[in-house]
């Protein structure tokens, strides 16, 4: 004879009805269901909840509900003694409260399996966010990182009134007999705000020439275009502006042509020389190691 649950079962599968459609229409999870056709009546809440689960499976499969329920509480034990009391019509309406109450249960047990999906979707949303801020923080370190770093105007140097200060740009490596090169100046426009120490830094590292080489020091007290050359190398001539200064190396000969001589200074590995120039004469010098040397050479015309 088959038992409580496989009568279920049976009547189930007569109508070709399935475990989880019973689950869409009566909210109770599968296991629930399967553990009801299998008569393992320890696995469900126990109490109203199991007569709930019983009668809402007869419900949606087509059975008569309080059949059902009285053959499952024969076939689980929990089958109350009969009872002599009458029935009034006031006592329905506890009764259709339990129904609510059972059907709340119900929903509220179904609900547990969703929230532990939930709590897993909310730990995986969670990981997510700490990666992304992980991947901002790093990718904001690699930027600052690949900044220029500024190096503060203190560094470099310049009067207190302003102006430019003319700065040796050094030779990648150290020249030799066999080859040697001129080396000019880089005029670099610095603000007013520096001290002004800093510009004898300056010109004592312009003024710095490697051995057996001179350094020519040109500085403009007004306007003045240049043309240099140094040792057969003709170098761009360009405007030398009020308060800046070019600085040129050699081994034999430097030949400058000033265009306004009287407005200029030359300094010889620092110390000033006397060109005699007037302002606006254009005029051609030529320095050797030891001074200003009497044949000047022209240099080619700019």
């Amino acid at each position: 004879m088959p038992s409580f649950g496989e009568k279920l079962k049976q009547e189930r599968e007569k109508r070709k009805i399935t475990l989880e459609q019973i689950s869409s229409s009566t909210k109770i999870g599968t296991r629930m269901l399967q553990a009801l056709e299998e008569d393992k009546f320890n696995q469900l809440p126990g109490g109203i909840f199991n007569k709930g689960f019983v009668r809402a499976y007869a419900r949606a499969v087509g059975l008569d509900e309080d059949q059902i329920v009285a053959d499952y509480l024969q076939a689980s034990g929990d089958a109350l003694p009969a009872r002599t009391d009458v029935v009034g019509p006031d006592d329905e309406t506890p009764e259709n409260e339990r129904r609510e109450n059972n059907q709340e249960n119900i929903g509220r047990l179904n609900s547990e399996g969703d929230s532990g999906r939930s709590v897993h979707w909310g730990l995986f949303a969670a990981v997510l966010l700490v990666a992304a801020l992980a991947l901002f923080l790093w990718s904001r370190h690699q930027r600052q990182r690949a900044r220029p770093q500024v190096v503060p105007a203190t560094a470099l140097g310049a009067s207190s009134s302003g102006g430019e200060v003319g700065m040796a740009l050094p030779a990648p490596k150290t020249p030799t007999a066999a080859s040697p090169r001129p080396e000019t100046s880089a005029t670099i426009k610095l603000p007013p705000s520096l001290p002004a120490k800093s510009v004898v830094a300056a010109n004592s590292a312009a003024s710095a020439a490697a051995p057996g080489e001179f350094t020519v020091v040109i500085r403009a007290r007004e306007e003045s275009w240049m043309s240099i050359n140094a040792d057969g190398k003709s170098i761009p001539s360009e405007l030398l502006l009020a308060g800046s200064e070019r600085t040129v190396r050699g081994r034999k000969e430097i030949v400058v042509r000033a265009g306004n001589a009287g407005a200029v200074d030359f300094l010889l590995n620092g110390k000033k020389l006397d060109t005699g120039g007037d302002y606006g004469e254009v005029k051609t010098l030529t320095f050797g190691p030891g001074g200003i040397l009497p044949n000047a050479t022209a240099p080619s015309t700019p």
